[in-house]
């Protein structure tokens, strides 16, 4: 077996007089030197539907609990008894532990590969969902902290799983098709546990009823997590051939390479920790939001807040086939954060229909994930993209749980609990956001070649040629970025990181435990 790994290593890197036998076997050596990457690049397209479906559906029970959550924030105010800061802490209960485990999710899949794994993380978001349904039965709040928690746990990680497995089968071609699909799918979820979650309420005359058809979603992400794992079993043979080399891969996978993470892949992580706090904050509140600032009721603020789904369910999918087509992804990012502006703007003082400022929140949320989400995956060597959606989830989750703990404080100290004061900390931010996508799109013009924006004939030649120095540098056993230079940069934002990291665990346990705090 090892002269095998010797002839495959030495005809690879050395010889360019192959036969076809010795030349499938060093291609297949090769594919397994990726820890499977290159296995799921280059399968035939029916594997890659079937990969396609059953991803797609892995973090749809996630989704829908997650929303169905926000959409109950006024009768679990009322049953279980808690303030607009109470209600914060248990919103972030799910994002605060999420702080850390994407990255070590994501280094995981770059070390090990994932297919097992996810079905280890859907149990962990099944169990959550159903302490949560009986915490709310029970009218617990500790309880309910506790399930979102264990929740909490898995809800991020199958994301970041889900995006790796994504980019990993699809980095070649048609990626930002594939992502704006699975946003699109992940928005569907939610739009429907936002949309049905006090309707269903109403219908069964028990508030605790969304929280368990959250649980039947997520046994049915289960099955489809098996059916995944059936499938890449199917696909990948031969383990007893290949072995040796997913343990020699592993070892070019450097931990310290993080800090020679390019420059820009830090923008992308800061843009991300500002836009997704904002965007998933805002959705926790929209329910209420739409009550308090224009007068309706639950049932129909419900209906009003689900429209900020709305749209990156149609446009996501059309928004990557335009990205894999033309490229644009900056100049998406900051329509992105024009839309964000304007909806803050109409929301927060002016008398038009709520639905408008949500539709317009809608496109915000359906332009930028997929813009910054696609980046990142061009943006870094393939042995590091699951490394690089991890920090990339990381900051959504620290960031997430900072502003919701402050969202709840500012409102709880604005007069009548109204929400001017958050509208406004909301538009702040969104304007900061803005002026470094600026920074973002003339940089990357600069140290990319406009690779970010470029189309898909000129970004397919510059990506090959990444493509092929990656896996030169493999076949020589050497990680992509041991070679490159130390980032200052780097090490400063890893330093904000954790300093951030830690404000978000102090305010989280602060307000858990004492409660609000006068200001």
């Amino acid at each position: 077996m090892e002269s095998i790994e010797k002839d495959a290593d030495r005809l690879r890197c050395e010889t360019s007089d192959k036969t076809t036998t010795e030349s499938n076997m060093v291609t297949r050596v090769i594919d397994y030197y990726s820890g499977g990457d290159a296995t799921f690049a280059q399968a035939s397209w029916r594997f890659k539907l079937i990969a396609l479906a059953t991803a797609l559906m892995l973090p749809v029970g996630s989704h829908f609990s997650g929303a169905a959550l926000g959409a109950m924030k006024a009768p679990m105010k009322e049953h279980l008894g808690i303030d607009n800061t109470h209600y914060g802490v248990l919103s972030s209960a799910v994002s605060i532990i999420n702080t850390v485990l994407p990255v070590v999710g994501g280094i995981f899949i770059d070390v090990f590969g994932s297919v097992w794994g996810t079905f280890a993380v859907n149990v962990c978001i099944i169990t959550g969902s159903i302490l949560t349904a009986l915490a709310a039965h029970f009218a617990s709040f500790p309880a309910m902290i506790i399930g979102r928690v264990v929740f909490g746990v898995g809800s991020n990680i199958i994301v970041t799983m889900q995006e790796t497995l994504l980019s990993k089968w699809f980095r070649t071609q048609s990626l930002s098709i594939v992502i704006g699909i699975q946003l699109a799918v992940s928005q569907l979820a939610s739009f429907l546990g936002t949309a049905v979650a006090n309707p269903i309420a109403q219908q069964t005359h028990d508030w605790v009823w969304p929280f368990w058809l959250s649980v039947i979603l997520c046994g049915f992400s289960i099955a489809m997590n098996i059916a995944y794992a059936l499938m890449v079993r199917k696909l990948i043979t031969g383990q007893d051939l290949t072995s040796k080399f997913d343990r020699k891969k592993k070892k070019t996978f450097e931990i310290q390479s993080v800090v020679k993470f390019p420059v820009l892949f830090w923008l992308v992580i800061t843009i991300e920790f500002i836009y997704a706090a904002v965007w998933t904050s805002f959705q926790t509140i929209s329910t209420e939001l739409i009550q308090i600032r224009f007068g309706t009721t639950s049932v129909i603020a419900g209906y009003k807040a689900s429209a900020s789904v709305v749209v990156p369910i149609i446009a996501t999918p059309l928004l990557g086939l335009v990205m894999d087509m033309f490229g644009f992804r900056i100049c998406i990012l900051l329509f992105s954060s024009i839309f964000l502006i304007l909806s803050t703007s109409l929301l927060g003082w002016t008398d038009v229909d709520a639905l408008v400022g949500m539709l317009l929140y809608s496109m915000s949320l359906a332009f930028g994930p997929i813009a910054m989400i696609t980046s990142i995956g061009m943006i870094l060597p393939s042995d590091y993209i699951g490394t690089g959606l991890g920090l990339y989830k990381a900051s959504n989750n620290v960031g997430t749980s900072i502003l919701d703990i402050v969202v709840g404080v500012v409102q709880d100290h604005t007069h009548g609990q109204a929400y001017g004061g958050v509208i406004l900390l909301y538009l702040i931010l969104a304007a900061i956001g803005f002026i470094l996508i600026c920074i973002l799109l003339v940089s990357q013009r600069v140290s990319l070649a406009n690779l970010l924006e470029t189309g898909r004939q000129n970004r397919l030649q510059i990506m090959k040629r990444k493509y092929d120095n990656e896996l030169d540098l493999i076949c020589r056993g050497v990680g992509t970025l041991t070679n490159a230079s130390l980032q200052p940069v780097g090490i400063f934002f890893l330093a904000a990181f954790a300093c951030a990291l830690v404000v978000a665990w102090v305010l989280f346990f602060v307000y858990a435990i004492g409660g609000a705090v006068s200001l």
